[in-house]
């Protein structure tokens, strides 16, 4: 059990991103349409990492990319995840602790890798993806340390968690114990398709526990329906459900019980890999939320968040991102 107050704790997928080079004959041969993203087993898995050749591999996920933001904004951070007793469980371990991130959750020691995304690099720069959620999907309450989640200001969940067995139980009894030491709990429907499959753990989240939703416009509209923002604006306010609806270039909406504030897209001359700009957008914000921000500072931080990583290849930031908040005048 932890003693130690943390400002940030988000759970998701712990998953680890293994880039390889290919080529499109290299895709033909493995049977793969280019660009596509396909879930496999653990087999596939294994015969897949014995044909390719890595380059790289990094703590990847979701949840844990937003965590690798907070920690960047200077936020004391942890990430609740499964992966096995193996290698990759390492990888994934150690970038978290390279990056000041408490990895909470016990070890899979079983047959079941960590899970793993496998990026498959063309020439063009595209990129085919085969994930195995492997030990991620067994992530359970007994990963919970219920001191430390009483303790923590802000509590960030992926909807990609609802995915796992035991997700939303573990989902809702962290929630519980957010809350009974006055946090806060915000939730990120992470895909329209993932809106679609739990739709009605998500109305059971947003109508109880979830203090703030995070979404893009088509995740928005997968929860809310509506033919514009603004139907999905209205149907939130009417619901009583605070959150962001963020929309690329276009900015973000913030949408509060009897307010609405748009925040404005940073401007990017070129945008190098809109990857994780949700995710980004989502720990300037939430780092604004923790430290009691106004609304409208907390979404700036996002906006400025999100337009650092769309400057490069890579979900995660590669400058300092407390710098670049004081520079832009949030701290």
């Amino acid at each position: 059990m932890s003693d130690e107050q943390i400002d940030i704790i988000g759970m998701g997928a712990a998953l680890v991103d293994v880039f390889a080079d290919v080529t499109d004959a290299d895709l033909d041969r493995l049977n793969m349409p280019k660009g596509s993203m396909t879930l496999i087993d653990t087999e596939a898995s294994k015969a897949l990492l014995d044909q390719i050749n890595i380059h790289t591999s990094t703590a990847g996920g979701s949840a844990a990319n937003t965590i690798a933001g907070t920690a960047s904004l200077g936020m004391s951070s942890g990430f609740i995840g499964k992966v096995a007793n193996d290698p990759f469980g390492d990888i994934f371990a150690g970038d978290l602790s390279e990056m000041n991130i408490q990895l909470f959750g016990h070890p899979l020691n079983n047959e079941t890798p960590t899970g793993k995304c496998i990026v498959l690099i063309t020439p063009d720069a595209e990129r085919t993806m085969n994930t195995l959620i492997g030990a991620a999907a067994f992530i359970t309450p007994e990963d919970l340390d219920e001191n430390l989640l009483k303790q923590t200001k802000v509590f960030f969940a992926e909807g990609y968690l609802f995915d796992s067995p035991q997700g939303a139980e573990t989902f809702f009894k962290a929630c519980d114990m957010v809350h009974s030491g006055g946090g806060k709990v915000a939730l990120s429907l992470s895909d329209s398709f993932c809106v679609e499959r739990h739709l009605d753990t998500f109305n059971k989240a947003l109508a109880g526990p979830v203090d703030m939703v995070m979404s893009n416009d088509a995740e928005a509209k997968a929860m809310f329906g509506g033919a514009s923002i603004q139907d999905r604006v209205t149907a939130m306010q009417q619901k009583n459900i605070d959150g962001v609806i963020t929309r690329s270039a276009a900015g973000a909406v913030i949408v509060m019980s009897n307010e609405v504030i748009e925040i404005a897209a940073e401007t990017v001359d070129r945008p190098v890999d809109l990857t994780g700009a949700g995710d980004q957008f989502a720990a300037g914000f939430l780092s604004g939320v923790a430290l009691g921000k106004t609304m409208e500072n907390a979404g700036r931080r996002g906006a400025v968040s999100a337009a650092e990583v769309i400057k490069h290849i890579g979900p995660r930031p590669q400058v300092n991102l407390q710098e670049l908040i004081a520079s832009a005048g949030l701290a």
